[in-house]
This record gives structure tokens, C-alpha cells and sequence, in this order.
């Protein structure tokens, strides 16, 4: 992963979140407002953490193929257990 990457990602977070608060700062209705950040929040976030969970995980399986689980610990810097906890998607 380079700087580059990490600076793309960062910059499409920080777009999406803008674009968020814009539509629930453009709701009128204060109790239409809070559903609407309630079910985001509820939903939509967490949403997206898996999904970005199940890429993580299907790279580092990408990683093991032909490798042990310690070489993937090597290559990215953490221990086997946790190698072993991403594959299971934790």
C-alpha cells in the first residue's frame, strides 16, 4: 500500500462523509433528520465496515496462497494469531 493509495481512500471518506451531513443538514424536519441519522448510523456505517472487512479479508487469503500463515504475519507486519483471526474475518 503506498501514501498514494491511503490518500485516495481518505479522500473519498472524507467526500462521502461531507455528502451525508449535507442531505441530513438539508432534512428540514429535526425528527425526520434524526431517522435519517439513526438508520444511517444503525445500518450504513456498519455496512460499510464490513465491506471493508471482507476486502481485507479476501487480500490477506490472496497473501496465503503458497505462504504460511507466519510469512503473512511477516509481510504485514502482525503476529500469526492475527493473521488466522483476519481469515476467519475478525
Amino acid at each position: 500500500m503506498t501514501a498514494a493509495d491511503v490518500s485516495r481512500i481518505a479522500l473519498h471518506l472524507e467526500t462521502a462523509r461531507k455528502a451525508v451531513l449535507a442531505e441530513l443538514d438539508s432534512i428540514p424536519d429535526p425528527v425526520q433528520r434524526e431517522a435519517v441519522a439513526r438508520e444511517a448510523l444503525r445500518d450504513l456505517v456498519p455496512a460499510l465496515g464490513r465491506a471493508v472487512q471482507t476486502r481485507r479479508t479476501a487480500a490477506v487469503a490472496e497473501l496465503k496462497e503458497g505462504r504460511t500463515l507466519a510469512q503473512v504475519g511477516d509481510l504485514l507486519g502482525v503476529s500469526t494469531a492475527r493473521v488466522d483471526q483476519i481469515l476467519k474475518g475478525k
